[in-house]
């Protein structure tokens, strides 16, 4: 057993082995054991100094004389004064503990731990450290994965973590530390005192370097950016860098400036508005303040003849009131009298404003009398009233006077209207044109005029209606003109369906389309005679041709469409579906034994009889005749009659490549498709329907296809859907898209 150790011992530890080895064993006490063995060291605790009673004097010096040998030899810092307080340690001063900052939100916690968190704030986490004196770790342990069969590394193994949240906010600085970073860099590179021992701690000798004034000017300052957009200070050292930097991260750092220039946005906007509202308010209200200054100005300088004249004139106006009472005025002679009145006492009427007076007398005389009216047969008897008081007053009054007691007649009478019956209404629509002022005729025809006869469309059918659609429509193409396109469209269709079944040998689709060469457009125009050709040129192709006995009747069907289609469009029928069987009929006939020549030039030459000059005169006709020719005079010249190669070959090459003729109809939709590819505008139904029907996207218009008709959306979204033609939506989609 070791004898006991004082307390020199216990705070020198081994440094006092020299000590023990001085020291007699004291009776009764076992000498040391072997110390040439190793050393067993015990745990290390650190104590804390206490308050030792200093011993007498007497006891003090002995010690120190009888210990001085012992503690010659060890440092002053590992001995303990006991006569001051506390031995020779400082009091550490501590300031107060920063709270522990947790790296991550509780949001970003709930939404990474779950449950976990759930249950941590159950247990009364309020952030900062675990335990009770939120001293514990602040963040969770990170985990780096590592990679499969993959072993511990050298490097990059240790998570560079602050577990408990002492480090500050960590990367981010100030920009006073960021520009000083430099600063401190510099700094570092000076060598210090502890660096003396080394070789190379000398500092070495700055090398100096010349440099030319062209040098100097080329270099690039020194830049600092300093890049406060986001969460972080920034500092760059170039736009380059700068550039480089700016990643996702840095724009959806923007989120919350984003978010709360949108919120002082929306409320200094309503402020704006408010302002706005009550600016023009306020502008109203010193209108009217300004008229009824001068009303008052104007009373004020009223004389006594004035007050009189106005007397006078007030007792005038209601015995006016009480006759039109009693409905013994009419409508003309109290706008007669209102003239009178303001020409004769023209201060007076202004003064007691008896233009409003006027008008509200007119209203009930107008619609006494316009009850029974009967417009088809006598329009101008209230017309003629009703226009005396356009010059009256305003517009804005004559206006009101017309939609409480015109209007609704003529739309009452309209409604009843039919519209092949077309005489006493373009009577009327002429009477209002002359009597009315232009916009209100203008409205009564695209209100009321054109939807009736757009409706009588709809039910008019060319194959059993023995009345055509011309001779009740184009009386009205004087009045209304190029606001009737959007009629043709409708009408093209239902001719269009009609021709689906038509015999090439019924002239009765020749009449039916006559009428309207001079009034579609080409667009209109153009597809049906197409259709037309189309059904002659397969009516051709199923007629052999053969030199006795020849049914010409496709042939005169052909001829019959020349005054409507364009010659080169029926040479082109002539040379796909006839010229190719009269060749081969003509060489045919050539090759039989006993050939009467004269007979083959007779027949060839009632052929070239049969077509008109104007048709004789297209390429295509004159190159296949003259072929014809040219086989007749080699046969007869000895030659074969399979004569030189055909110019047919290329037709037929022609024919091929042509796309053939449509042999259905096309409905609305697919006809505004083709359309619209053809003038590159977009058309796509949109996510929304009017009245049960789908509504289309065609270029920036939106459009609704019902009936045979196309309805465009009004601007804005307010106001009535209104038909309209093909070439009136195809500029509004053009001129929207540009």
């Amino acid at each position: 057993e070791r004898s006991r150790r004082g307390s020199d011992e216990n705070i020198l530890g081994i440094f006092a082995e020299g000590e023990l080895r001085s020291r007699k064993p004291r009776g009764g006490e076992k000498t040391t054991g072997d110390l040439t063995k190793g050393i067993s060291f015990v745990r290390g605790q650190t104590l804390q100094p206490t308050s030792v009673p200093a011993p007498a004097k007497e006891e003090k010096e002995e010690k120190d004389a009888k210990d001085d040998d012992a503690d010659s030899d060890v440092d002053s810092r590992f001995v303990l004064d006991a006569s001051v307080p506390n031995g020779n340690f400082k009091p550490a001063v501590e300031g107060p503990k920063l709270p522990a900052r947790n790296k991550l939100s509780f949001n970003q916690m709930s939404s990474s731990y779950g449950k976990g968190f759930a249950m941590l704030q159950k247990m009364g986490f309020t952030g900062g450290g675990l335990g009770k004196h939120n001293d514990g770790i602040a963040n969770p342990i990170e985990v780096q994965k590592r990679q499969s069969k993959r072993a511990l590394q050298d490097d990059g193994e240790m998570v560079d973590q602050d577990l408990y949240g002492n480090e500050g906010p960590g990367g981010r600085r100030t920009v006073e530390e960021l520009l000083s970073m430099d600063r401190a860099e510099k700094k570092s590179t000076e060598p210090k005192i502890s660096d003396g021992w080394k070789r190379d701690g000398k500092p070495k000798k700055q090398k100096t370097i010349y440099k030319t004034a062209e040098e100097n000017a080329g270099e690039v300052p020194a830049m600092r950016i300093v890049d406060m957009r986001g969460p972080e200070v920034k500092v760059a050292s170039s736009f380059a860098e700068l550039a480089a930097s700016l990643s996702g991260d840095s724009v959806r750092s923007l989120k919350e400036f984003r978010h709360n220039t949108r919120l002082l946005v929306s409320r200094y906007e309503d402020k704006v508005r408010l302002a706005a509202e009550r600016k023009r308010h306020c502008e109203n209200v010193i209108l009217s303040a300004a008229k009824e200054q001068e009303r008052l100005q104007a009373a004020d300088n009223i004389s006594e003849a004035d007050v009189k004249g106005c007397k006078d004139l007030v007792v005038e106006i209601e015995s006016l009131r009480e006759r039109q009472d009693e409905g013994s005025i009419g409508l003309s002679e109290l706008a007669e009298t209102f003239h009178r009145l303001e020409r004769s006492r023209p201060k007076e009427f202004h003064l007691l404003q008896a233009i409003d007076v006027a008008f509200a007398l007119a209203l009930p005389t107008a619609k006494r009398e316009l009850s029974t009216w009967q417009p088809f047969k006598s329009p101008e008897l209230a017309l003629k009233a009703m226009a005396k008081w356009q010059d009256l007053g305003d517009k804005e009054r004559f206006s009101g006077l017309l939609d409480a007691s015109l209007i609704p007649q003529l739309r009452k009478a309209l409604v009843a209207w039919a519209p092949r019956d077309f005489e006493p209404c373009i009577r009327l629509m002429e009477t209002c044109q002359r009597l009315l002022r232009t916009e209100v005729a203008e409205s009564l025809v695209a209100e009321v005029v054109l939807p009736r006869l757009r409706s009588e469309i709809e039910v008019w059918d060319p194959r059993i209606d023995q009345r055509s659609a011309h001779l009740w429509l184009h009386p009205w193409l004087p009045l209304l003109g190029r606001k009737m396109e959007m009629l043709w469209t409708p009408i093209r269709f239902k001719i269009s369906s009609c021709l689906e079944k038509w015999d090439p040998s019924d002239p009765s689709a020749h009449g039916l389309l006559k009428p309207w060469q001079q009034v579609f457009d080409p667009a209109n125009w153009d597809p049906l005679i197409e259709k037309v050709l189309g059904r002659l040129e397969r009516s051709l192709q199923e007629t052999p041709i053969k030199p006795d006995g020849q049914d010409l009747t496709a042939v005169k069907s052909l001829l019959r469409w020349m005054d409507l289609a364009p010659l080169e469009n029926v040479a082109r029928v002539l040379e796909t579906a006839l010229f190719p069987q009269w060749h081969g009929a003509l060489k045919r006939w050539l090759r039989t034994e006993g050939c009467n020549f004269a007979e083959v030039l007779q027949w060839y030459q009632g052929w070239k009889a049969l077509f008109p000059p104007e048709l004789r005169e297209q390429l295509v006709v004159q190159r296949h005749l003259a072929h014809g020719l040219e086989v007749m005079k080699h046969v007869m010249a000895g030659g074969e009659a399979l004569g030189p190669e055909e110019p047919t070959k290329a037709a037929e090459k022609a024919a091929v490549s042509r796309l053939p003729v449509e042999e259905v109809s096309l409905s609305l939709s697919d006809y505004v498709s083709q359309v619209a590819a053809e003038e590159g505008l977009i058309f796509l139904p949109k996510k929304q329907q009017r009245n049960g029907k789908q509504v289309y996207q065609l270029g920036a218009a939106t459009i609704q296809l019902d009936k045979n008709l196309v309805y465009i959306a009004p601007r804005g979204g307010e106001g009535e859907w209104k038909a309209a033609s093909m070439d009136e939506l195809l500029k509004l989609a053009k001129s929207t898209k540009k």
